[in-house]
């Protein structure tokens, strides 16, 4: 079970950092994305799994039977607006709100059991303000308290039993 949790961790922390959906997003196949005349880019980025059409990224699980990611892009497609992670089933995973490329915003996370692992603010990339952390029973484990520089303050483990 251990190596499960850990495992789901390592598959968020993949996705939801960030790096990986905007750089296939800076490295377009120009033989399958095209821009129309109001330079919209839209297309595939890996053949039948990513779809790009209007700013709106839609990445699929093999088959394209379930949606894996979905999320906006800016101008410069660059993550804005909310992007959501689902597993196999269409469970959401974890939400997170972006402004041009930064969390900015809610966020929260989910054990592959649907309970919550975390949930908290970002400020222009920064965790800010109460981040609140749950085991996968959804006991409270630990709130950590960030500042407005996103340097913790304060940490308070619970026993949960």
């Amino acid at each position: 079970m251990k190596s499960y949790w850990i495992y789901s961790i390592f598959i968020f922390v993949l996705y939801a950092c960030g790096e990986n959906a905007s750089a296939e997003s800076n490295k377009m196949n120009s033989d399958t994305n095209e821009a129309d005349e109001s330079n919209t880019k839209s297309g595939l980025y890996k053949p039948g799994l990513i779809d790009t059409i209007d700013y709106q990224y839609q990445e699929w699980y093999p088959g394209r039977n379930q949606l894996k990611i979905e999320g906006m892009f800016d101008e410069k497609y660059k993550r804005h607006g909310k992007w959501v992670y689902y597993d196999k089933n269409g469970m959401e995973l974890s939400m997170t709100t972006y402004t041009h490329n930064l969390k900015q915003g809610f966020s929260i996370v989910k054990y592959p059991n649907g309970v919550i692992y975390y949930r908290g603010e970002y400020n222009q990339d920064k965790k800010v303000g109460l981040w609140t952390f749950y085991n996968n029973k959804g006991e409270k484990d630990k709130e950590i308290i960030y500042n407005n520089n996103g340097e913790k303050v304060n940490e308070i483990n619970y026993d949960a039993e």
